[in-house]
């Protein structure tokens, strides 16, 4: 008799363990109600694909017009500088960190018991992608990201073959900052139709490009981003150095805004398209050496 009284209580109690485990199971796929970023590139995306009410708070740079490309959409928002004593008062159900920087409030948030999500760096097309599916996810909107994703793909579509006979280019930023094949820029280079300066210079990934290199390579086009146009600074202005114009090397200049380099989305295909353009605008593009 106690043997089956003890049957019955325990498998009372296995079902109302697994009826409070769905219960968990299915409040944690709900999808968060209290958003907060700090990384740019989170408040990209998360202002492309969450819903307004969903976001709690961005960073700071959300709202300077140089590094966010949907500033206007962030100025409503709050802001931090990711600092764990500013983004806990917003009682946050998910925050979403980058790959690099802000470790110390990644991981203090993480002993509090704040769930923290990490949006890794896009170095081509497919991480981009995925990069979208991923904060889609989270936000719990997973048809717009890939949505985006299928318009992406069919302007890619779009784009010609590679061609061994393409102009070359070099991404020229201050201080002679450059891009590489294993990069998303350098990808974006090659898609638009450009052979790239800096692998020939021997970048895989990001690198500088000197002048006496820049001179030898004699690039065609200098594809630059500048943060803010028309400053002083000795670094930006480094593409109209004398020694381009001394050696004859007169390339044309092509400016890409700052808030369409700094992190990925869909605004890619629009450099992407915009880099083409300027290629087929060239009247006489040379011939690999």
């Amino acid at each position: 008799m106690w043997y089956r009284v003890c049957q019955k209580l325990l498998l009372f109690s296995l079902l109302l363990l697994a009826t409070f485990s769905s219960i968990t199971l299915a409040d944690t796929h709900q999808p968060p109600e209290r958003i907060v970023s700090i990384n740019l590139c989170a408040d990209e995306l998360l202002l492309l694909l969450a819903d307004p009410k969903q976001i709690s708070a961005l960073t700071h740079l959300s709202h300077d017009e140089g590094a966010s490309y949907f500033q206007t959409k962030a100025l409503p928002y709050p802001t931090t500088t990711g600092l764990a004593e500013e983004v806990l008062p917003f009682k946050p159900d998910l925050v979403i960190a980058g790959e690099y920087g802000g470790i110390q409030t990644v991981n203090l948030l993480k002993k509090l018991g704040v769930r923290v999500e990490t949006l890794p760096l896009a170095n081509n097309m497919q991480q981009v992608f995925g990069n979208i599916e991923l904060i889609a996810k989270l936000s719990g909107h997973p048809e717009r990201g890939a949505e985006i994703i299928k318009t992406m793909q069919e302007r890619l579509a779009k784009l010609p073959a590679a061609n061994p006979q393409a102009p070359l280019a070099a991404v020229y930023d201050p201080n002679g900052y450059t891009v590489g094949p294993e990069s998303l820029r350098g990808q974006s280079m090659r898609l638009a139709g450009w052979r790239n300066a800096g692998e020939l210079a021997g970048v895989r990934d990001y690198g500088s490009l000197d002048l006496e290199t820049l001179v030898r390579l004699q690039p065609d086009a200098l594809i630059d981003s500048p943060y803010t146009i028309n400053t002083y600074s000795r670094a930006e202005a480094l593409s109209k150095h004398p020694a381009l114009r001394g050696a004859q090397l007169n390339p044309h200049i092509i400016s890409v805004p700052s808030n369409m380099t700094i992190c990925d989305g869909p605004w890619i295909m629009d450099t992407i398209e915009t880099l083409q353009h300027e290629r087929l605008n060239l009247s006489q593009p040379r011939t690999s050496e």
